[in-house]
């Protein structure tokens, strides 16, 4: 999916017209235990970098104060970069998977455009979601801490549940801030954006009723796009490359 997805991207920069300059920012995370990782910083993802990751608001939307942002001007540049990212991640085997994902990861693409015309901006992001699956332990064998990150997983999995039921129902507070994962998809999920979950057949064959309650509810939660004002103070600037 992401490959078609980041060739549709760049097949979209090429077709625009002359006066349009575009850049593609980069940043990849993982949840893990609740905490965030930079998966572009060999030291944060090892657990080494004492600089913690901050999930920060501006008028822009949600962002991750201090996490590593690369350029990519190919396709290829970012798969590249993809790759490099995964290899960091926090994977183990156990009774159910081989290379079971310990994590969630936030893989994400940030686009700006700027109109050399008008001397106007836009800027709007991607945030490719890889979800870990929800595990029951009596079918894992899940001990010490493969049982810790299990229970984390799953705690983070029924709080997004929950933000995604408070926005069915129109509730005035929507428990964002219950966990990492949901804080940093509040405004993917609940605010300007176009949504888009996708359930492998793997994941239902493993806990059909659990890894299937959410997209049926998401379809439901009440969605209105629209093109991003120009903004006119930026964020403070993460760590690009």
């Amino acid at each position: 999916i992401t490959p078609r997805i980041i060739e549709a991207i760049f097949a979209g920069i090429a077709d625009s017209e002359d006066h349009l300059e575009f850049t593609v920012k980069i940043s990849y995370i993982e949840i893990y235990l609740e905490k965030l990782r930079d998966l572009l910083n060999p030291a944060s993802a090892m657990g080494k970098n004492t600089t913690r990751l901050k999930i920060r608001e501006s008028p822009k939307g949600v962002y991750i104060e201090g996490v590593t942002e690369e350029y990519a001007a190919t396709p290829e540049d970012v798969m590249d970069i993809q790759k490099r990212g995964s290899a960091n991640r926090k994977i183990s085997s156990t009774a159910m998977n081989m290379e079971s994902s310990r994590s969630h990861s936030v893989f994400m693409v940030q686009v700006n455009v700027n109109n050399t015309e008008t001397q106007s901006k836009r800027s709007s992001k991607l945030m490719l979601v890889d979800l870990a699956g929800s595990e029951k332990v009596r079918k894992t064998e899940a001990a010490g801490m493969q049982l810790k990150e299990a229970q984390e997983i799953n705690k983070s999995l029924s709080a997004l549940g929950l933000v995604i039921n408070a926005l069915c129902e129109g509730k005035g507070h929507v428990p964002y801030r219950d966990s990492k994962l949901t804080r940093l998809l509040s405004d993917s999920i609940g605010g300007n954006s176009k949504t888009c979950l996708i359930v492998t057949s793997y994941a239902f064959f493993l806990e059909p009723r659990r890894n299937t309650q959410y997209p049926p509810l998401l379809a439901n939660v009440p969605k209105i796009s629209k093109t991003n004002p120009k903004s006119t103070k930026n964020a403070p600037s993460p760590n690009t490359k």
